[in-house]
């Protein structure tokens, strides 16, 4: 589609008697890529979207055969224009589909007009009103009451090497974090906003289904120590895209870009809420640090037994590098603290080097929402000191109000010590954070458990299943609530399969319940014969102690998993299982050991 000439451009030379300003620009580029004419083709929206903001941009020499081939359409360097005609031909649709679309009633009454001369792929853009409307530089379709909610996408790697996707999540991450110290703002949790990773859905519906009005996503090419990184803003509601940068540095400059991009969003978000203040900027880490720690969280989120074990390694390494590196020590605790949560290992034989690392990071940066929620983790699930525990959530809180782990870990500290309030509360701002967090899912279907509201816990273990069809935490809830209500069969039938020890320990309490003794027995034995080969945690034959009424071994394991820091251990005054054992004397010693009432 050819126009006249445009009224936009870096070059005061360029400029019609009434230009047209980026924000109107990218206005209209929303409407026409969610128009019925466009929407069902996202390779155009690509391509449009692309040379719409390079313009913007001022950077119209990259708009070239090879560079769109490269960026839009996925080519290789190897990429050869006269072999391959993929940006001609596509160039050729893309002008049809404007010509179309503003032959349509709703292109007809639109205020701007993107269009693109043949033989160019630099667009043009042009007043269609006589008299253009006065478009503001802000964010009107932002709510303007209420608690505002963004969520940050992971970042796609445009670069040459799949390789470098993780670091392409630290820079999703890193710009969350900051945004997360925004007080009176609600950020969606990594969790969550990764569930999206590689997924081509509708902004609208990934709005829907994290609860957030905000959405900020982009892509990250690396080449040697060249960086490219673009990020975009839109509104989950109209699909519209609000603000746009790309950002051309040296490697070094990452930090800073993240910084700029956080910032950015808090300026668009201070015209509906004044108070709103930019995110605190925390003094960069050597890059080669920061590099290396990436990889390590990288294996961390993953949580495999492999993956922790690697991460540990990995990351003792970068201390030893960088000795004073605070998320180095705290990841190490965070690592150790989760193989001890999966039983892989004895929390008391890793609960030295957590401690030290804990209290290491901390130390080293007070500061941080993550060193702060590692430290009140140690302080609760470990030692048993509840009300350190709690100041330390609370000062993670304050610095970062959106960290959804520090509510969490706060609200299951909460719940260990009988306060079903308080751990209501803040397990529903951590499932409001991190909507799609299986962990989170489980653990409020425990809570409702705990309540007795079977109904609701069997909604919020549906949840956690549809997000992780096998999560063990899950598993072993789903196994606690059926044990309460009876149904033995359904305890066998839900464990049955599980190489857990815990799992198997209350599979045995299962069939002893049910009536089959010899089928507990054999359970028991096949714990024994696990420990033969790795760590077992007393606590599960405690469980199966339990269910078969032998109440004198049920205490001596709790006695020994109290020991061995077993964390489950930790829930042993709210856990309905242990109702029989609440008449003995020695139970309330135990409550005593952990430093909670009776």
């Amino acid at each position: 589609m050819s126009a006249p000439s445009p009224s936009f451009g870096k070059s005061p030379a360029n400029f019609a008697a009434d230009p047209v300003p980026a924000t109107a620009v990218r206005e209209q580029l929303a409407r026409v890529v969610n128009s019925p004419v466009f929407v069902s083709s996202p390779r155009l929206c690509r391509f449009l979207t692309h040379i719409v903001n390079q313009t913007i941009d001022g950077d119209v020499d990259s708009l070239k055969e090879f560079s769109i081939a490269m960026e839009v359409f996925d080519r290789t360097s190897e990429y050869n224009p006269n072999i391959d005609a993929i940006v001609r031909v596509e160039a050729r649709r893309l002008r049809a589909k404007l010509k179309a679309y503003y032959e349509k009633e709703q292109g007809m009454v639109d205020p701007v007009l993107i269009g693109l001369r043949p033989g160019s792929y630099v667009p043009v853009f042009r007043w269609l009103d006589a008299q253009p409307a006065k478009h503001r530089e802000s964010i009107d379709n932002v709510p303007a009451s209420g608690r505002i909610c963004v969520a940050v996408l992971p970042f796609v790697n445009m670069s040459p090497e799949p390789e470098q996707d993780y670091f392409c999540d630290g820079i999703s991450e890193e710009i969350t974090n900051s945004l997360t110290r925004i007080s009176g703002l609600n950020v969606i949790a990594r969790t969550s906003a990764f569930h999206f990773k590689g997924a081509n859905i509708d902004i609208r519906e990934v709005g829907q289904r994290l609860g957030a009005s905000l959405v900020i996503e982009g892509s990250v090419r690396k080449a040697g120590e060249q960086l490219r990184i673009t990020a975009q803003a839109i509104q989950t509601e109209s699909g519209h895209h609000i603000w746009s940068e790309t950002f051309r540095r040296e490697l070094q400059d990452v930090f800073a870009i993240q910084e700029e991009i956080a910032q950015s969003v808090a300026d668009l978000l201070r015209l509906h809420m004044p108070d709103v203040q930019g995110p605190t900027r925390t003094f960069p880490p050597d890059l080669d640090a920061y590099t290396r720690y990436l990889r390590a969280r990288f294996l961390i989120h993953q949580q495999s037994p492999e993956t922790l074990q690697a991460a540990l390694e990995q990351l003792r390494r970068l201390t030893e590098s960088y000795p004073d590196y605070a998320l180095a020590y705290s990841g190490m605790a965070a690592a150790s603290g989760l193989l001890a949560q999966f039983g892989v290992v004895s929390g008391r034989d890793v609960y030295p080097d957590v401690k030290a690392n804990a209290e290491r990071g901390y130390a080293l940066d007070p500061e941080s929402g993550d060193t702060c929620t590692v430290l009140g983790a140690l302080r609760a699930w470990f030692e048993h000191r509840w009300d350190e525990a709690d100041k330390m959530f609370d000062r993670a809180l304050k610095l970062q109000p959106s960290h959804a782990q520090a509510h969490m870990f706060r609200a299951m500290a909460l719940l260990c010590q009988g306060d079903i309030k308080g751990a209501e509360a803040g397990l529903r701002c951590s499932t409001e954070l991190d909507p799609l967090s299986a962990s989170d899912c489980a653990r409020m279907a425990y809570l409702h458990y705990v309540k007795g509201e079977y109904s609701s816990a069997v909604e919020h273990l549906r949840q956690s299943f549809e997000l992780d069809r096998d999560y063990p935490e899950a598993r072993f809830y789903e196994g606690l609530l059926q044990f309460q209500q009876q149904r033995y069969d359904a305890v066998i039938e839900c464990l049955s399969s599980s190489a857990s020890p815990l799992d198997i320990g209350l599979l045995a309490a299962g069939y002893a319940q049910g009536g089959s003794l010899s089928r507990a027995e054999e359970c028991i034995e096949r714990l024994h014969q696990l420990a033969s080969r790795q760590y077992v945690t007393p606590l599960a034959e405690g469980l199966a102690a339990v269910g078969m009424g032998a109440f004198d071994l049920a205490v001596e394991c709790l006695e020994e998993a109290i020991s061995h820091k077993t964390n489950f251990v930790n829930l042993l005054a709210i856990e309905p299982f242990f109702h029989p054992l609440h008449a003995d004397r020695r139970f309330v010693k135990l409550l005593k050991t952990l430093n909670l009432s009776s």
